[in-house]
């Protein structure tokens, strides 16, 4: 079983999911709440008439990732939230700094959100019999097309989306495994080798050596100059603890030279997102250097 997260323990509360007869699974508000690391009332408030799924029952979304699911209702009493939009809401609070939300996300995001509830859960898949099943099958690769649509507005690269997809399908359904490793095949041909990111440290010790300098310089300095050029915003947050440290956040503009990704905090058994940047910057970086002398 792949195990949730240290914040949760999904035993406690188990019985708010249920696994339908298709295979899917839909959450209570109250269980949705608890895998994205909320109180419920911020998923619907009925007694103020606000929260995120009355938002988007009225046609408003906070987010690209919840916009499929616009103009649905899931607020009436005893409504079910179907799992692709438990993996939306997740991720939604995920890229809100929701460290709870984070780690859940991590957790089911190699295999996707039904896979990873059916197995803590306990759910054992029926076999399929024969040939005339190939309609439920279609069916169930559309649904993880669907859960797989929110993830494409993330600066991922679409390859790699395709290439876990076809994973996914060749690991359910094994009368597909050769269609689908042919399919991940051809992603690969057509996909680059990639460029490995750099975090703001080793950026300068590269440029540093560039100019011929006898230090390196600090990372601090490079978190300065990529605020300053308006590739990244800082704020200061607070821990549970209530120290205080900086956190960065991509902007629009520097998403073209860095990437968003997923890495271990220093001290702590915990993920966290993190900024790493393409050498693509070094340019701008050094010229704003330049510039300050």
């Amino acid at each position: 079983m792949y195990s949730l997260t240290p914040f949760l323990a999904f035993d406690e509360f188990s019985k708010e999911f249920t696994i339908q007869p298709d295979g899917s699974v839909t959450a209570t508000r109250r269980g949705t709440a608890r895998l994205a690391g909320i109180d419920p009332t911020q998923l619907y408030h009925a007694s103020r008439n606000t929260g995120l799924l009355k938002n988007l029952a009225d046609g408003k979304s906070p987010s690209k990732i919840l916009e499929p699911f616009v103009g649905q209702d899931f607020t009436g009493d005893g409504k079910l939230i179907p799992d692709i939009l438990v993996a939306a809401i997740v991720q939604y609070y995920a890229f809100k700094g929701n460290e709870v939300a984070q780690a859940t996300s991590c957790a089911f995001s190699a295999i996707g959100i039904r896979s990873w509830l059916q197995s803590q859960l306990n759910y054992q898949k029926p076999e399929l019999i024969n040939n005339n099943s190939f309609s439920s099958v279609q069916a169930t690769v559309e649904d993880i097309n669907a859960v797989f649509a929110g993830i494409y507005q993330l600066p991922i690269k679409p390859e790699l989306i395709e290439s876990v997809k076809l994973s996914l399908i060749a690991k359910s359904f094994p009368h597909l495994a050769n269609v689908a490793e042919a399919g991940k095949q051809l992603v690969s041909n057509q996909m680059q080798v990639e460029e490995i990111p750099l975090s703001p440290t080793k950026l300068g010790k590269i440029i540093a050596e560039q100019l011929g300098l006898s230090k390196p310089i600090s990372a601090r300095r490079i978190n300065q100059i990529l605020i300053a050029v308006g590739f990244q915003d800082s704020e200061r947050v607070s821990n549970s603890k209530g120290k205080t440290k900086i956190q960065y956040k991509l902007t629009k503009l520097g998403e073209e030279y860095a990437r968003i990704q997923l890495d271990t905090a220093k001290g702590h058994n915990k993920t966290i997102y993190v900024i790493r940047w393409f050498k693509s910057v070094i340019p701008i970086i050094t010229e704003a250097l330049n510039n300050d002398q």
